[in-house]
């Protein structure tokens, strides 16, 4: 029989062999009648595929549990929420069923999710970009690496509306913090996060084996950060004096919270949360996420005098273009070349006449 029960699995098995090559595979149901239809199924398929030569059909799980096998890193953590979203949808559809139709649906529902939990339309098209560029990556991976289509369909990116980097005042900032004091764990991180420009998930996941106190340094490792290089960053004395309030707390993480009263020390994961959200509108700042902390230590740096190219390297930036949209916020690196001109003549000087 082709259909057998394995132990411990509670699903039905199926075991036969096509063109002398064995195959043992799970049919992932419980239920006999679908067990059959699902062999029946796969028999024909490899039938076919062994007769007639044609390309096995390869599904859209198969291709992402191929890609997180082959990705490395950050790459990996970074894609997992988009490539979650997407199963819902994918997971048992053929890639070739993933057409241009299907792939505008898909767009359509997560640009109309993310604008609804984000501030306006804007925010959907580019989380939305993001989600249908993963798409793009796996399919073009099964297509030219993996040989698994024979084409891939269009994937479009909509164009966003470039923004302005939004950033908070010093006396902003203030406000924002005092807000925050009755959850001193998420006080303590965005004060950090204001005095070293970390992002969200190298801050929260920070751990003490990062941080040298010595030296007066953290280091952030390649795989951690976003340009895939590593990134040492100098502490300032309050960005030290945070770090040192944190000792004690956690033998690993730098940063954590309590579960309960008399429950332990927790990392943070997410503190882009409702509690930020609610103390960034009291603080008069609505519009306020948590990345913004970051345009704040760079707007501030920039406005302080630091030059560009230091901030790059400070930041951990790969393009310099990702700098420049700060340049505007200060012109005082272009002040001394304001003069470096010719052919206008300076009416401060009287003009000799023949």
């Amino acid at each position: 029989m082709p259909l057998y029960r394995q132990h411990k699995s509670p699903y039905w098995w199926v075991r036969f062999a096509v063109g002398g090559v064995k195959v043992r595979r799970s049919t992932g149901t419980t239920d006999r009648g679908a067990a059959n239809e699902f062999e029946a199924k796969l028999r024909a398929d490899l039938w076919r595929q062994h007769k007639l030569g044609e390309r096995p059909r390869y599904t859209w799980k198969e291709a992402v549990e191929r890609w997180y096998a082959e990705a490395i890193g950050r790459e990996r953590e970074r894609n997992r929420e988009r490539l979650r979203w997407f199963a819902q949808y994918l997971d048992d559809l053929p890639l070739t069923a993933i057409t241009p139709t299907l792939i505008a649906k898909l767009r359509a529902l997560r640009t109309a999710e993310a604008a609804k939990r984000g501030r306006n339309r804007s925010d959907g098209r580019s989380t939305a970009n993001r989600f249908m560029a993963m798409l793009r990556v796996v399919l073009r991976k099964a297509h030219r690496e993996w040989d698994w289509l024979d084409k891939v369909p269009p994937v479009p990116m909509v164009r966003e509306e470039k923004r302005e980097p939004r950033f908070l005042t010093p006396a902003q900032a203030a406000a924002l913090l005092k807000e925050l004091g009755p959850w001193p764990h998420l006080k303590a991180l965005a004060e950090f996060s204001l005095e070293t420009g970390l992002r969200m998930r190298n801050a929260t996941g920070l751990t003490w084996p990062q941080v040298d106190l010595r030296r007066k340094l953290l280091i952030i490792p390649a795989a951690r950060a976003k340009a895939g290089e590593t990134i040492s960053i100098p502490l300032s004395v309050r960005a030290l004096r945070i770090l040192k309030e944190q000792q004690g707390k956690h033998d690993t993480y730098v940063f954590t919270f309590k579960r309960a009263p008399r429950g332990g020390e927790l990392p943070l994961s997410d503190a882009n949360g409702a509690i930020f959200k609610g103390a960034a509108s009291r603080a008069g700042v609505p519009w306020l996420r948590w990345h913004d902390m970051r345009h704040t230590w760079a707007s501030w740096h920039i406005q302080g005098g630091t030059p560009p190219h230091i901030l790059q390297e400070l930041g951990g930036w790969k393009s310099y273009e990702m700098v420049k949209r700060y340049g505007h916020l200060t012109v005082e690196h272009l002040r001394a070349f304001a003069e470096h001109k010719k052919g206008i003549p300076n009416r401060a000087s009287p003009q000799k006449h023949a």
